[in-house]
């Protein structure tokens, strides 16, 4: 398994089965995507390849959208749920302004066939590409015999009589239904992460956390999850951890949108700093608001890590 920032180098790459798309959240449609990918690479002996993109195409495109436009998963989350489907190749193709301006047909002939050396490509039915979004399905399609690749369309997959999407994730997401999300995800929401350096803050206060960036700082993009959840904790011990966790920005002491993930771990102290910790989501407690004092925010705190433990089960050592 590669994960590639652009194309590749290597002169020897194997004729590729491709999937293009931003996959935020790899839902179970997306799943359904990606199984079809790795079934035809390995039908024809080519190798099962995705295409994304960094940043999202509508936080470069489209900036007064850009800024309502919630992250269903973080980077690390959407290539390990991406290689988990069987994929072998992961193209992380960088979303700036010379790449943006590739037409339709240059994206086809110089990025999928000469770059990536595609045989066979999937894409949804409304997935569009190139300047201006010009490139369709209708031109892949047209372009199909000259270049000597195989198209497949994507069907639309359903759940509950409505279309399984992006969208319709980050929307339970923001209603802090983790039931619904689990049910589009096929599996637990989480955020995975490395563990970085934040203000100490939680430590004065009595809650250190574990803090990873839930957006990139300059993205203007936010999380589709905000707010204070029971969570378990993977990656810092051989067996998951309990705590409470925050996504947001902090709006008691902080003004800068600066959205992070901070997890208090319960009874567990260590060197965690650098780390990669993957944080599963069990129970949306309440949503983020901002308090008159530190001393209110403090016992609020307290308020969430006991109900965490309630609902958890964690009668700690």
């Amino acid at each position: 398994m590669q994960v590639y920032y652009g194309l590749p180098h290597d002169l020897l790459r194997r004729p590729s089965a491709i999937a293009i798309g931003n996959f935020d959240g790899v839902h179970i449609g997306h799943q359904a995507l990606l199984q079809d990918v790795v079934h035809a690479a390995h039908e024809r002996g080519l190798q099962p390849a995705v295409v994304t993109f960094r940043p999202h195409p509508r936080e470069r495109l489209f900036h007064k959208d850009a800024e309502a436009l919630p992250r269903i998963s973080t980077l690390y989350d959407k290539v390990l749920r991406i290689l988990d489907c069987g994929i072998e190749r992961v193209y992380i193709l960088p979303f700036f302004r010379r790449f943006a301006s590739l037409s339709g047909q240059d994206f086809i002939r110089h990025v999928l066939v000469d770059g990536l050396n595609a045989h066979w490509i999937t894409v949804g039915r409304d997935f569009h590409f190139g300047a201006d979004r010009q490139g369709s399905v209708e031109l892949l399609q047209a372009m199909a015999t000259e270049n000597r690749y195989e198209l497949y369309v994507a069907p639309t997959l359903m759940h509950t009589g409505e279309r399984v999407s992006s969208t319709r994730l980050r929307d339970v997401l923001q209603k802090g239904d983790l039931i619904g999300a689990s049910r589009l995800l096929g599996h637990s929401y989480t955020m995975t992460g490395r563990v970085i350096h934040g203000a100490a803050l939680g430590r004065q206060l009595g809650f250190p956390t574990l803090n990873i960036q839930a957006v990139p700082p300059a993205s203007p993009a936010r999380p589709a999850a905000q707010g204070v959840f029971a969570v378990r904790i993977y990656g810092l011990e051989r067996y998951p951890l309990h705590g409470v966790a925050s996504i947001g920005c902090k709006p008691t002491v902080s003004t800068n949108k600066q959205y992070l993930l901070e997890t208090h771990v319960f009874d567990w102290s260590g060197d965690a700093y650098g780390k990669i910790i993957r944080v599963e989501f069990m129970e949306h407690l309440r949503d983020e608001k901002k308090f008159a004092s530190l001393d209110r925010l403090t016992q609020q705190i307290q308020n969430d890590a006991n109900q965490a433990r309630r609902l958890l089960g964690y009668v700690g050592f």
